[in-house]
């Protein structure tokens, strides 16, 4: 592992004032392959001028960069490495500013870390500067994995390394891909793309006016809203994820009496004011107000009986209404 070189500066930025971040585009490569730093320097206050040290060990060469207004930085060499300087002399009010430095990989016989650090300086009066700093580090291999495939001749031959270095550097996307498959079957790790895609396997068809994040929660309680189909739990559930507070008035016989007198028979209902196997969805108008006006206010209700048509028993039927006082809605279904 590379030595980084002593901090510089012992006196430290205040968090309230910047705060620095640095990484390597790649974490693990070969010889040859292109590294990008990515350095992003955060400030939280007006500061009069900043300077960016970028110190880079030997295995990595400097070949482009990347700067705020294309702003050029000095190379000059260093123990073990080189360090990049950029110099911002001009009062400073931007609040964020992101640099970037392209390396290529140095060849080398064995396996090694190199490590990279930035650090700002900030001008703090009287002629002094504070700094803040943060590293990253390379993982290099000199060698490709392809490599333990074949005998053990192959390896003292540098074309035959090489060779296979390209297919590896090819494959890598895909052996990722298939590494990290299981992700593509998580809802709240795959894909936004991949969504209606993982619906599919479940039976769903995803409205497009739904959230990403209602998809993901639509995706990964679909098992438990099919054990509840049919319910009014289930038809709450569902629409308290697509953001709807409701609730379910079920309408069954009213003022039911059984006497002397009572008459059973066709077309005797049982009861008063009886609507057999109807129910009403009543819905708040807090989430989206009903008063905004009636084209959304119809485009909401059709996504809501869309779900209501789906989820509710075959043989039933149901009213919608929203509590908004003089706004109130209906909708019968």
């Amino acid at each position: 592992m590379t030595d980084l070189p002593q901090p510089l500066l012992d006196m430290s930025v205040p968090q309230e004032v910047c705060s620095i971040s640095h990484v390597a585009g790649i974490g693990h490569c070969y010889p040859g392959e292109e590294v990008t730093l990515y350095t992003r320097l955060q400030l939280h206050v007006s500061v009069p001028g900043f300077r960016l040290l970028l110190w880079i060990p030997d295995g990595l060469l400097p070949v482009r960069f990347e700067a705020p207004g294309r702003t050029l930085p000095s190379v000059a060499p260093s123990p073990g490495g080189r360090q990049i300087l950029w110099s911002i002399a001009t009062e400073v009010e931007q609040p964020a500013y992101e640099f970037e430095v392209i390396t290529r990989v140095e060849p080398t016989v064995v396996n090694c870390v190199l490590q990279t650090r930035a650090t700002v300086e900030i001008e703090s009066g009287d002629d002094r500067r504070a700094s803040v700093g943060e590293s990253a580090a390379v993982s290099v291999a000199a060698k490709g994995r392809y490599l333990k495939y074949l005998p053990a001749l192959y390896e003292r031959d540098d074309l035959m390394t090489r060779f296979l270095m390209l297919f590896e550097s090819f494959w890598r996307p895909i052996e990722q891909r298939i590494e990290h498959m299981h992700l593509y079957f998580d809802p709240q790790m795959a894909p936004a793309e991949a969504l209606p895609w993982l619906a599919s396997w479940l039976g769903l068809v995803l409205d497009e006016h739904w959230s990403e994040a209602q998809r993901r929660r639509l995706i990964a309680s679909a098992a438990s809203l099919y054990r509840k189909r049919g319910t009014p739990q289930g038809l709450l559930e569902y629409l308290s994820i697509l953001g709807e507070k409701a609730r379910i008035i079920e309408h069954r016989a009213n003022n039911l009496v059984l006497g002397a007198d009572s008459k059973l028979g066709q077309g005797i209902a049982l009861g008063t004011e009886n609507v057999p196997h109807t129910f009403t969805v009543v819905l708040s108008g807090t989430s989206q107000s009903t008063a905004v006006g009636d084209t959304q206010v119809e485009q909401r209700l059709r996504r809501i009986k869309a779900v209501i048509e789906a989820e509710k028993p075959a043989h039933t039927g149901y009213t919608v209404r929203f509590e908004t006082g003089p706004d109130m809605r209906h909708m019968e279904g």
